[in-house]
């Protein structure tokens, strides 16, 4: 990957951005937080979701488009939502 290509993808906030250690998980470009329990965090990202699964989660900061999570992290998942204008009818 070139230097551009870095610089589009850093400056790119409807991306999910997420720097992860096995005791802490960084989540940039957060919109909202859609769900939260004691063993997931999911995130959105523009048109794309993030969750972290693990244990134990304690939020250390919740600033300006970016969560800081503690706790046991075990999986990272990416999702891209649908097109909700996408036409789903069955052609015959």
């Amino acid at each position: 990957m070139n230097i551009k290509e870095e610089m589009v993808n850093d400056l790119d906030f409807t991306m999910p951005r997420v720097i992860v250690t096995q005791r802490m998980t960084i989540l940039e470009n957060v919109t909202a937080i859609v769900m939260i329990s004691e063993k997931a965090l999911t995130v959105r990202s523009g048109r794309r979701y993030t969750t972290v699964v693990g244990e134990n989660f304690v939020i250390k900061e919740i600033g300006e488009g970016r969560l800081i999570i503690e706790g046991n992290i075990r999986q990272v998942e990416f999702l891209q939502a649908e097109d909700a204008g996408q036409d789903r009818r069955i052609q015959d």
